[in-house]
């Protein structure tokens, strides 16, 4: 059998697989791509000499991790775990996973072997289908190898504790977001371990986002008592953009105070990025945001990370700097940045959808973003999406996909009138033929209902209650400014909130996103007249920072 081509462009991780069954071993490709959300490259090989082959091929991708699953029987004279053990291909493949007959057996087998550990063994096959809810020992193996092999130099925790309570989710999205692995653990107790760079640190118990922050994170620390050239409000594309180049260009000390993760919204986006300019074959979100924080933290822009940006104060004289309140996520922790410019960034924050409960439920079976992570997470069970737009349809894909039972889509309006792109709709409707998709139109949520956690939905559309295990409220945003509602400030906003900005001369030269206050600026979503997009959003963030050079200049 001709081996699979290995692609360079494409960015996932690799899975190689050494089966000797050609048609099992199409099936389980398939399987793994559906279990994990095609997060990975399932290459197949059928000898243990095209495996070698394989993983030689693969030596010099750098940036990507390796996985070998083979089975004990390989032709050739070579056994699978012979295969697994040799030496010459530990610089490739980072995770190993031997596929027994007998699991049990094996594990004896390898008990008293030195280097044992090395190796997981798991079913030679999954005894159920990726769509299928159940404790498989083979899924669960194949999810712990693929944990263990994450680099050693990579950053990763394992969290215990009830993956549905609100602290937990929110621990593992905030770990994940920030470019952490998670293991979750299970148990009841909330605790995280975190191994950073290779070595493991104290057990967190209850740990708040900034404990996990400070434990886990590795960001250039804003200096307390300092006062910044520039700080900005937000961690998204226009933000950093603005940031690195603040500092990279103009010189200009700057801090960046972002509440949850590096990269806003578009981090939290559940597609691949085609139309991005340099990256011909996609790129997915979250790997864009961490090229960015890679580019903020090659020229130390400071971070002051978990705070939320809570009041901007007025300088208090001729010369002196705006003052910025920001409140910790760990109760009754606060600080004050002071700066002589601010560029505001804090782009979009998804508006509640209105029913009862809503907030009593919130990380409880409520959510308001949808990963392609969340895809195994829910295989097997019932998810309403609620919205109508790109990101709602592409939720409903992720589900679909990752095996999800049911899925309601509930649209305030119709299909065919969402905002959908042509495109995602053809995806909803091919998974509404295959059954997986039950399309509420002209309805909403009148209420939310459970114990502990979101067990029902009450629709208008009905009397009779739909039965829910999470519901994920997708229904576009409005601007995260709040916080700058304030007479004082005298900070101009349109009806809809949004930041207004003009264009300001300083001599000779022009300063585009100028708000009606000296030496405040806005960029990206948060301004009125915003495109919305991440193109775009990086194209603010650059005219921001020339702009306010330029105001610099005039205004040291």
């Amino acid at each position: 059998m001709a081996r699979d081509p290995f692609t360079t462009t494409d960015e996932r991780d690799v899975i190689v697989l050494a089966l000797s069954d050609l048609p099992r071993g199409e099936k389980l490709a398939a399987q793994l791509g559906e279990h994990f959300n095609h997060r990975y490259r399932v290459v197949r090989t059928s000898t243990a000499q095209e495996a070698r082959e394989t993983l030689g091929d693969l030596a010099d991708a750098s940036g990507r991790t390796v996985v070998l699953f083979a089975e004990e029987s390989l032709p050739g004279g070579l056994s699978g775990l012979e295969l697994l053990r040799d030496e010459s291909l530990a610089g490739v493949a980072q995770g190993r996973l031997l596929l027994a007959d007998e699991p049990e057996r094996a594990l004896r087998d390898l008990v008293d072997e030195e280097g044992a550990a090395e190796v997981v063994v798991a079913p030679r096959s999954p005894s159920t289908s990726p769509q299928e809810p159940s404790d498989d020992p083979f899924w669960e193996q194949a999810e712990k190898v693929l944990y263990l092999a994450t680099p050693p130099g990579e950053t990763k925790a394992d969290v215990f504790g009830d993956p549905k309570t609100d602290v937990v989710f929110r621990a593992k999205r905030f770990l994940l977001l920030n470019h952490v692995a998670v293991y979750p653990k299970g148990g009841t107790a909330y605790e995280v371990v975190p191994t950073k760079k290779g070595v493991q640190g104290t057990k967190l118990v209850k740990p708040t986002l900034s404990d996990l922050a400070q434990a886990l994170l590795d960001y250039t620390a804003h200096v307390a008592g300092k006062t910044y050239d520039l700080a900005v409000v937000g961690g998204g594309p226009a933000a950093m953009c603005a940031a690195v180049n603040a500092h990279a260009l103009y010189g200009m000390s700057t801090v960046i105070v972002e509440n949850f993760a590096p990269g806003g919204t578009a981090a939290t986006a559940n597609n691949t990025i085609e139309n991005y300019l340099g990256f011909p074959d996609g790129i997915r979100p979250d790997k864009l945001s961490q090229e960015w924080l890679k580019h903020t933290e090659k020229y130390k822009v400071a971070w002051l990370h978990t705070y939320t940006a809570t009041k901007l104060a007025k300088p208090a004289g001729d010369g002196e700097p705006y003052t910025l309140t920001a409140k910790s996520d760990k109760a009754g922790t606060s600080t004050t940045v002071k700066a002589k410019t601010v560029l505001i960034a804090c782009g979009m924050q998804t508006p509640k959808q209105g029913g009862e409960n809503e907030a009593k439920f919130r990380y409880k079976g409520v959510y308001y973003d949808a990963l392609p992570a969340d895809g195994p997470d829910h295989k097997g069970k019932t998810v309403a999406v609620i919205g109508g737009g790109d990101t709602a349809g592409r939720a409903v894909d992720i589900f679909a996909t990752s095996g999800a039972t049911k899925i309601y889509l509930i649209l305030r309006g119709t299909f065919a009138n969402a905002p959908m792109l042509k495109d995602i709709k053809k995806l909803v409707e091919k998974h509404k033929a295959a059954n997986k998709v039950d399309m509420r139109e002209n309805t909403e949520v009148v209420k939310y209902e459970g114990g502990t956690y979101l067990e029902k939905l009450t629709l208008t559309s009905s009397s009779t209650p739909i039965n829910v295990d999470a519901a994920f409220v997708l229904i576009g945003g409005k601007p995260n400014t709040g916080w700058l509602r304030d007479r004082k400030l005298g900070l101009y906003l349109d009806a809809g909130g949004y930041v207004q900005t003009t264009t300001i001369t300083l001599g000779k030269e022009q300063a585009p996103l100028a708000t009606n206050l000296p030496g405040v600026f806005a960029a990206g979503d948060v301004r009125g007249g915003a495109t919305r997009r991440i193109a775009a959003a990086v194209g603010d963030g650059g005219t921001a920072a020339l702009s306010i050079y330029h105001y610099r200049k005039h205004n040291p």
